[in-house]
């Protein structure tokens, strides 16, 4: 006869099993023996999980036709409590909720001016979201916690805002200190490439994937790494700043201070700014990317420009890093082939693996206006430490 289990050690494998499936969302029975644990404990510690009602069993989906049933997998329940994402962007602020069982509940956003002051902005973004609770009827104890997502670098040792973020009122402000003011909620405050990244490999095309690169273009360009399974932030907080490695160093001054970064000659200011004299108009990024999609040959030539120049960066990025996939997002990312194209052939003259086997570069799967606010909330739903789910779950 086996002897019982010590609650100390059941409760360790109960947290692990939440923990793997607030992470990675549902799985079946086997992938949960992957962390480390037995098929018997997998199973008592499911049927304890679904008895209490902290999870349910959800389809596996379809398999190919002559493979079988797929197999049944496990997730949290939705009624856990939510996790509210946060963007604050130029010249808006985006919010989504979402349930523990990682689904998007509702999204929304505001207009805001670059000017205003962060506690202003940040009062716009608590309006927001309280009026979101409220259209759900989800009261603000169902709150799980908040991440709030900004444009550039935070400095890990300090918690301040690098001189690179593209909204200038927020240089040298500590985000995190200044949002716990104003939201009054748990929260975790991060950078918007980062977040993106998260929810690629949380819902999107990068999804189940270790080691991958995302791309993404706003105000600036930047990169949010999943190395190891983990984010990977640097040691300052600053990786991933692709917008500000050098293509030519006698180019255009950047906002940083530096010559010839890439954002001077590929983000979507540059790429606009490039075709005022040829059309005679000030052309919006959307405009130019629905211009080069019906044939116009200006539009094309400065998105295709574009492509090469951030090939260049993300060649160098991946002699460094060596990710198994690299995904563009943001305002780019709807040119497509247009950019990606270019893109990819500049990547393969200058990778070191030139001519063997490169990384694809693909599209995500999530929408500029989404993918960010989606990242934030991921980033409360993976972090069962900082952010506990309910003792006693409602059934």
């Amino acid at each position: 006869m086996s002897s019982p289990v010590p609650s100390a050690q059941r409760s360790a494998n109960r947290a692990r099993v939440v923990r793997a499936l607030r992470e990675r969302g549902a799985l079946s029975r086997r992938a949960l023996t992957e962390i480390g644990l037995s098929r018997s404990t997998v199973k008592s510690v499911i049927e304890e999980l679904l008895d209490d009602g902290t999870i349910r069993e959800v389809s596996g989906g379809d398999r190919p036709v002559g493979t079988g049933r797929p197999p049944t997998l496990v997730g949290l329940k939705g009624d856990l409590g939510v996790a509210v994402g946060i963007e604050i962007a130029n010249g808006v602020v985006r919010a989504g909720i979402c349930d523990t069982a990682q689904d998007l509940l509702l999204h929304d956003a505001v207009p805001v001016d670059d000017h205003t002051p962060p506690e202003a902005t940040l009062m716009t973004a608590a309006t927001l979201v309280g009026a979101m609770l409220d259209r759900l009827g989800i009261g603000k104890d169902r709150v799980l916690g908040v991440g709030v997502a900004m444009p550039g670098p935070i400095q890990r040792n300090t918690g301040v805002n690098g001189r690179a973020t593209t909204l200038k009122p927020w240089v040298n402000v500590n985000p995190q200190a200044t949002a716990a003011g104003v939201l009054r909620l748990p929260l975790v405050v991060g950078n918007d490439a980062n977040f993106a990244a998260l929810a690629e490999t949380t819902w999107g095309v990068a999804r189940g994937m270790r080691d991958i690169a995302y791309v993404y273009t706003a105000s600036g360009i930047g990169v949010g790494f999943i190395l190891g399974g983990a984010l990977y932030v640097g040691a300052n907080g600053t990786a991933g700043e692709l917008g500000h490695t050098t293509i030519d160093e006698n180019g255009e001054v950047c906002q940083c201070g530096g010559r010839g970064c890439l954002n001077t000659l590929a983000n979507a200011d540059s790429i606009t700014r490039k075709l005022w004299r040829s059309h005679h108009d000030r052309l919006s990024i959307a405009d130019v990317i629905r211009m080069a999609q019906l044939g116009d040959v200006g539009c094309r030539r400065v998105i295709a420009d574009a492509g090469r120049h951030i090939g260049l960066a993300a060649a160098n990025m991946y002699n460094l890093l060596d990710p198994e996939l690299i995904v563009l997002g943001g305002n780019l990312a709807a040119a497509g082939e247009i950019l990606l194209a270019p893109l990819r052939e500049s990547m393969a003259r200058r990778a070191i693996h030139a001519g063997e086997v490169l990384p694809p570069v693909v599209v995500g799967a999530l929408d500029e206006h989404s993918v960010v606010v989606l990242g934030a909330a991921a980033a409360v739903l993976r972090d069962a430490d900082r952010f506990p789910l309910p003792t006693h779950p409602t059934r």
